[in-house]
C-alpha cells in the first residue's frame, strides 16, 4: 500500500499554523498551499460538479496544532471534505459548508478559551478533530447546547457526552479491538506494553489491560516511556528481558526510535503498534523494526480499488496541504465531514442541535471507509457517544501496509468492560 505520510508524528508540527486563534476556513477555495494538480485524476472520482451557493452553514472546530503532540492532518482532511462536498454535493442541501476554526495545543486552558471563542460565533454545531482538550472544551457545547460530531475522541469525555456523535472510538476502541486480536486471534499469552508517563498515555492503562486479559493473555508487563525520552533502549531492554510474546507500542511519537531499539536488543517476538507507528518516516527510522508489526485501524485502506478511498485520495490531493499525512486521523477529519453532511442532508428545513441529534440517533448510518453506525449507545459498554465498535486489522510487510481484508471486522464486544476515568 502506498500511503502519504511525509512527516513523522513528532514532526507534525512543522506543519501547524503559526497563529493560535479562531479563523473562518473558505468552504469552497483550496486550503492555502493546497495543490490542483491531479484535478484531472480527481475529477472522475469526483463526478459531476453541483456547487453549493446558498447562505453558509457554519460549524466550529478546535484542532491541537501546536503544543507537544499536534495533528495538522484532522483539519486538512475536513478542510478537503469541505471543499468537495461545497463543489460537487451541494453542500448540506445548499447550503455551503464552512469552519470556523480554532488552533488547540492540548491544554485545558486553550481548549476551554477556543471553545468559548467558537460558541460565541454562534455555529450550528461542532465539527469533532484532534482535541486533546475536549474534557475542557466539550463541557463548554453541552451548555450552549450545540451538538459535538465526529472527529478523534482521545479522552472518556466526546465518548459518553450526551451531545457528542462519534463513529469510531481511536485510541480506546482500536487498541481494545488490537488486543482481543492479539489474544484471540494470533493466540499470545504475555504482553509488555509500552505506554507514553503522561495522563493521556496513563489513562490506556484501565481501558486495554482488562481487554488483554478476557482475550486470553496472561502475563502483561507495563512499560512507561517518558514522552521527551531520547533513547527507548532501556525499556526495549524491559521488553526482552521480560519474554513477552507481544511487545504493544501505544506512543503517539517516537516509535521508530523504540522500533528500533527492539530490533538492536533482538527482541523477535510478535509487535503492535497504533497509527501514528506507520509513517514511512517512522517505518524508515525503524531500521526493519517495524516489519511484521500489526494495527487496528477503523478504516478501509485509504488507497486502492474502493471508490470511496479513491475519492479520499484524490479531495487531499487537490485540496489539502502539501505533505500532509493520509492516517487515521486526517481520514477521520474527512470522514466526519462527509458523515454529518449525509445525515444532516436528510433534515427538512434548517438544522438544529434537537434535529441534528435525532437525525443520528435514528436508524444505522453509513460510515464513509468504516463500518456503518447505530447511535444507539449499545456499540462500546459505557461510552454512550460512540456509535460503532468495528476495526480491521493491518500489518507492515517489508515497509508496505496491507490489509489482508476489508471485511473481516474486529469488536471489542465482550471483551471490553467499559470507558473510565
Amino acid at each position: 500500500m502506498k500511503r502519504v505520510r511525509s512527516l513523522s508524528a513528532a514532526a507534525l508540527s512543522v506543519v501547524a499554523l503559526a497563529a493560535v486563534g479562531c479563523s473562518s476556513s473558505s468552504s469552497s477555495t483550496p486550503a492555502a498551499g493546497g495543490t490542483t494538480a491531479t484535478a484531472a485524476a480527481g475529477s472522475t472520482s469526483f463526478g459531476t460538479p453541483k456547487k453549493a451557493t446558498g447562505t453558509p452553514y457554519v460549524f466550529g472546530m478546535i484542532n491541537d496544532e501546536t503544543g507537544a503532540v499536534t495533528f495538522p492532518e484532522a483539519r486538512q482532511g475536513a478542510i478537503a471534505a469541505v471543499n468537495y462536498v461545497n463543489n460537487y454535493l451541494d453542500g448540506i442541501n445548499g447550503h455551503p459548508i464552512q469552519i470556523d476554526e480554532c488552533t488547540g495545543d492540548g491544554t485545558p486552558a486553550t481548549a476551554a478559551r477556543c471553545a468559548n471563542q467558537l460558541v460565541a460565533a454562534h455555529p450550528m454545531a461542532i465539527l469533532g478533530a484532534a482535541d486533546v482538550g475536549g474534557p475542557a472544551s466539550i463541557p463548554i457545547y453541552a451548555h450552549a447546547n450545540l451538538a459535538y460530531l465526529g472527529g478523534i475522541p482521545f479522552t472518556p469525555v466526546p465518548e459518553t457526552a450526551a451531545n457528542s456523535i462519534q463513529f469510531w472510538s481511536v485510541s480506546v476502541g482500536d487498541n481494545a479491538a488490537a488486543a482481543v486480536y492479539a489474544g484471540k486471534t494470533l493466540g499470545v499469552k504475555s504482553v509488555a506494553l509500552v505506554y507514553f508517563s503522561n495522563a493521556q498515555g496513563e489513562s490506556i492503562l484501565p481501558q486495554i489491560t482488562p481487554v488483554f486479559k478476557a482475550a486470553g493473555v496472561t502475563t502483561i508487563k507495563d512499560i512507561p516511556l517518558s514522552p521527551t525520552s531520547p533513547d527507548p533502549s532501556p525499556q526495549a531492554a524491559l521488553i526482552e528481558s521480560s519474554g513477552a510474546q507481544l511487545a504493544y507500542i501505544d506512543v503517539p511519537n517516537g516509535c521508530g526510535n523504540v522500533l528500533k531499539a527492539l530490533k538492536s536488543v533482538g527482541y523477535t517476538g510478535k509487535i503492535m503498534g497504533i497509527d501514528p507507528c506507520t509513517a514511512p518516516p517512522v517505518i524508515a527510522a525503524s531500521a526493519g523494526g517495524a516489519n511484521g508489526m500489526y494495527y487496528a485501524t477503523p478504516f478501509v485502506l485509504q488507497t486502492g480499488s474502493d471508490p470511496q478511498a479513491q475519492l479520499f485520495e484524490a479531495a487531499m490531493k487537490k485540496w489539502a496541504a502539501p505533505g500532509t499525512l493520509v492516517d487515521s486521523i486526517s481520514t477521520a477529519g474527512f470522514a466526519t465531514v462527509m458523515n454529518v453532511q449525509a445525515v444532516l442532508s436528510k433534515i427538512s428545513g434548517t438544522p438544529t442541535t434537537a434535529s441534528i441529534l435525532a437525525a443520528f440517533k435514528t436508524g444505522t448510518h453509513q460510515n464513509f471507509l468504516s463500518h456503518p453506525y447505530t447511535c444507539d449507545g449499545q456499540a462500546m459498554k459505557g461510552a454512550t457517544a460512540i456509535c460503532n465498535d468495528y476495526y480491521l486489522i493491518n500489518q507492515i510487510s517489508n515497509g508496505v501496509i496491507t490489509q489482508a481484508s476489508s471485511t473481516n471486522w474486529v469488536t471489542s464486544k465482550g471483551y471490553f468492560p467499559g470507558v473510565s476515568g
